[in-house]
């Protein structure tokens, strides 16, 4: 029996690759050997595609599901090209069924954008729910490829293949159309950006054969690809013309237009084609200026207006940019910037949003999840803005905790924690009076921006410009131990604004009596200042210095053991050896000046986490912003390492242009991928006693939500208000009232939770005392 059984299975497969059995013709096999019964086709193509007709249908009846259907799609391709077909259109086709056949009578179907190829070289693209497709830009990279690699017997046969399955234009040219309808596009259609590419490889086939005849006639049908392109297969934006990535819609793909110019560059060099050099330029000059629209700031657009790039696009344009870097700084520096977002995690804004709800917005496309007690756990793949996860009011009461986490499509992952969904016992009225405590102030550093001073009496003007730092320089006179009485009043009567007293001792005293004086004269200073954020000793010794600085550092540290000081480190001059010479020092702050431009042995703003292991508790002080001063300042407030950026001069840092970055930088608005935030507290201001209407005074060091709740000893909550407040420094005490409440008599207490309102990281939680009702 097993013997009859292998052979009737061999005799069923030689069945299926041969000659198919006599059968009554099905309505799709007719029509498709219809479409190629015209004049139009040879006898020879005409006859080859009969026969693969006829196969083709015998497969579609005989194969089992998941494969014969992609048969009957080829099959159908052929048919819908009934008063169309050419003999370019048939031998296109009929390639296309026979690969279709030939695959699918072995294999059920692979993942999408799987390229098989035929016996000359022609590659067939599977699309997902189809088949394998004649796929012209494929096509022309692989004979690209194969000029690539010296293959010129190979790229002949496949550019001889190609260019009979060329359709003439009517326009004009040699087009190589999609046969298949896409993207709401009917077949046949065309692409700018294949015909871009067909031009460029044949020409360079031209180059490599070695047969004269065969040699101008490639170089003909190059011309004749580009020539299908101005007119029908261009678009314009408003800095010029764009290619058509599809020849049934204007839509501005990025990664088309890049691949185009340097295709038609190619082409143009290679042919003497001054027509397609300038077309080429005016395409490369538009994409240069309308780079900064396919820029969200965190990712790329594959196409206009706000459509995102998958990730294969995206390190596709990435790729194209750095090819094209040399012919405008704007493509370098796009390629930097778009390369620098497949490393970064996605970044998150949140909303307060409404009540079982989170609202926020996610900087690049990403896949969500969110985990929650209120509710099931969601899990949503989302585009970069704005969005909102429901699950409604609990059925329970209680403060259940948001965890959320993002992926993105490159694996960068994030993670944060939202305030709770809430949902209270009570929000029934009841008569009382209040008061108020103050509770103990929470340390909760924020990022400052401030400025040199020409003079102390300068304070007034940087504290009516809203700056919240200040430097004073100030030269120590060799062997002093007190400042002149003139400069005394000068700091006594500065407006209270924090200050970096930055103490000039050149030379360094070289023994110990000079440096008993140095130090006497700066702790003469520092208590004459009202607001002391750091006494800086400058200027920032080299290497070779090191000693004497670290010995004029340590007198000073001797003479104030309880007062900020700072060390000055110069991005420009052998910064590794100074950092690593006063490594160790009780420094509570770094005056780092970045060098203007990133070189050998040099320290950027990029290079600020350097002094972690060094100054393990200092915080950074950019001291004299680079230009441009909003990238500075951007940078800046994303590290989380830095404290302050101080400008040279106090006329930059007020100009009207710069304030709203200033203001966002120091309320810590600035996204900052990779970067989780935590929001504090300067104060909060409890209720003494429970009267209603129950309020807390609060504000924050950055921008934050904030969740207050008024809970009962079992930790239920009674009542709840959530909202947002605006943070950094000086920010004034917010009142939140939360709503009236019918309070048992028992023991409660109020919980303020936080977290940033940008670059979300964990919640913080504060508890009043105990407050007893009844």
């Amino acid at each position: 029996m097993r013997g009859r059984t292998l052979i009737a299975a061999a005799a069923v497969a030689v069945t299926l690759a041969g000659a198919t059995p006599a059968s009554s013709v099905t309505p799709l096999e007719r029509s498709a050997l219809k479409a190629l019964a015209t004049p139009r086709v040879t006898p020879t193509t005409k006859e080859r595609g009969r026969a693969e007709v006829r196969r083709a249908a015998f497969l579609a009846r005989t194969l089992p599901a998941g494969r014969r259907e992609h048969i009957a799609v080829a099959l159908a391709e052929i048919a819908s090209f009934g008063g169309k077909m050419t003999e370019p259109r048939a031998l296109a086709l009929i390639g296309e069924l026979k690969a279709n056949d030939d695959y699918f009578l072995k294999h059920y179907a692979p993942q999408p954008k799987t390229d098989i190829t035929d016996a000359d070289g022609v590659v067939y693209r599977y699309f997902a729910g189809r088949c394998f497709e004649f796929h012209p830009l494929a096509n022309f990279g692989a004979l690209n490829a194969r000029v690539a690699a010296g293959d010129a017997n190979g790229a002949q046969r496949l550019a001889d293949a190609l260019v009979a399955r060329g359709v003439y234009q009517s326009s004009g040219g040699i087009g190589w159309e999609y046969t298949f309808p896409y993207a709401g596009g009917r077949a046949p259609w065309l692409s700018g950006m294949a015909q871009a590419v067909a031009a460029q490889a044949l020409a360079r086939t031209a180059g490599l054969v070695l047969d004269q005849t065969a040699s101008t006639s490639l170089l003909g049908k190059a011309r004749a690809a580009y020539q299908a392109i101005p007119g029908r297969l261009l678009t314009s934006v408003a800095a010029g013309p764009w290619i058509r990535l599809y020849s049934f819609t204007s839509l501005p793909v990025l990664n088309a237009q890049l691949q185009a110019v340097i295709s038609l560059q190619s082409y143009a060099t290679t042919a003497q084609d001054s027509d397609a050099a300038a077309l080429a330029l005016r395409m490369q000059r538009a994409a240069a200026a309308t780079l900064y629209r396919f820029d969200t700031g965190y990712w790329s657009y594959y196409a206009l207006p706000h459509d995102p790039s998958p990730l294969d696009y995206h390190e596709y344009v990435v790729q194209l940019l750095q090819r094209l870097k040399s012919a405008d700084p704007r493509f370098a520096d796009a390629a930097v910037r778009f390369a620098a977002y497949e490393k970064q995690p996605p970044a998150f804004q949140l909303d307060p949003g409404a009540l079982g709800a989170l609202t926020f917005w996610i900087s690049k496309p990403s896949t969500v999840s969110v985990v929650t007690g209120a509710g099931p756990s969601r899990r949503v793949s989302v585009d970069g803005g704005w969005h909102t996860l429901s699950w409604g009011v609990p059925k329970r009461a209680g403060a259940y905790p948001v965890h959320v986490t993002a992926t993105d499509a490159a694996g960068n992952h994030s993670s944060f924690d939202a305030l709770p969904i809430v949902r209270a016992t009570s929000t029934v009225p009841k008569r009382a009076t209040q008061s108020t405590v103050q509770a103990t102030p929470q340390p909760a550093p924020s990022f400052r921006v401030g400025a040199t001073l020409a003079d102390p009496s300068q304070s007034a003007l940087a504290a009516q410009a809203g700056l919240h730092l200040v430097r004073v320089n100030v030269t120590w006179p060799a062997g002093a131990t007190a400042p002149d009485p003139t400069l005394v009043a000068a700091l006594q009567q500065m407006a209270p604004i924090e200050t970096i007293v930055e103490l000039t001792a050149a030379p360094l005293p070289a023994d110990d009596a000079g440096r008993a004086a140095l130090a006497q004269y700066a702790a003469a200073l520092a208590v004459n200042v009202k607001s002391l954020h750091a006494v800086v000793l400058t200027p920032a010794p080299l290497a070779a210095d090191a000693p004497a600085y670290a010995a004029a550092f340590g007198a000073i540290r001797a003479a104030l053991p309880d007062s900020p000081l700072g060390v000055a480190v110069d991005g420009s001059s052998d910064p590794a050896g100074t950092v690593g010479a006063l490594a160790g020092l009780d420094a509570n702050v770094v005056a780092f000046r970045p060098a203007s431009a990133p070189a050998k042995g040099a320290w950027t703003l990029a290079d600020h986490s350097q002094f972690a292991d060094a100054f393990p508790s200092a915080s950074l002080v950019v001291d004299g912003a680079p230009v441009p001063y909003p990238t500075t300042l951007k940078s800046a407030a994303c590290a989380p390492d830095v404290s302050a950026v101080l400008f040279d001069r106090l006329t930059d840092a007020t100009r009207a242009t710069l304030r709203p970055t200033i203001a966002t930088a120091e309320r810590g608005a600035f996204v900052c991928p990779g970067v989780s935030a935590e929001a504090l507290p300067y104060d909060v201001q409890y209720p003494t006693a429970l009267t209603q209407p129950i309020a807390i005074s609060l504000n924050c060091n950055r921008d934050c939500l904030y969740l207050v709740t008024l809970e009962r000893a079992d930790g239920l909550p009674v009542v709840a208000k959530r909202g947002q407040l605006g943070g950094g420094p000086s920010t004034p005490l917010t009142k939140i009232v939360l709503p009236r409440a019918k309070l048992a008599a028992g023991s409660y207490r109020v919980d303020v939770r936080i977290v940033a309102r940008v670059n979300p990281g964990a919640v913080t939680k504060y508890l009043s005392p105990p407050l007893t009702a009844g």
